[in-house]
């Protein structure tokens, strides 16, 4: 009965507006959930977001090397998804950052930069996977 609900959690991946609009949120809720845990430095949070095929091969104290704090990250949000396939998608997501500059005595800036991140569904969830 419930499988017949519209806009069900059931929907399986398929070439549609229906499916991509449904993921959307669900993908855009993955992405800035990562973001915040990177921004807060909480690696383990972000590092069980990527695929458990990437997790078996690098392992959390890998991963963490990964991620010194040369930028000091401010916020994160999703600007846009687009689909390559039902499932992979590309995410757009907007990063505002402070960086020091070397020789201008200490002075930090803030600035902004799009990242497009690869992120793919699998096993009924959405996991980020290195570019």
């Amino acid at each position: 009965m419930l499988s017949a609900l519209p806009g069900c959690a059931t929907l399986e991946p398929e070439e549609s507006e229906k499916w991509r609009e449904s993921q959307r949120p669900v993908l855009k809720a993955r992405a800035e959930a990562r973001w915040d845990a990177l921004i807060k430095g909480d690696i383990e949070k972000a590092y069980v977001h990527t695929t458990p095929e990437y997790r078996a091969v690098v392992n959390l104290q890998q991963y963490k090397g990964k991620y010194g704090r040369v930028l000091d990250w401010q916020g994160a949000r999703v600007v846009d998804i687009s689909y390559d396939v039902p499932t992979v998608a590309t995410v757009s997501v907007e990063v505002t950052y402070r960086v020091g500059l070397p020789g201008m005595g200490g002075e930090v800036i803030e600035t902004q930069k799009v990242i497009s991140e690869k992120w793919i569904y699998k096993n009924r969830e959405w996991w980020y996977t290195f570019n």
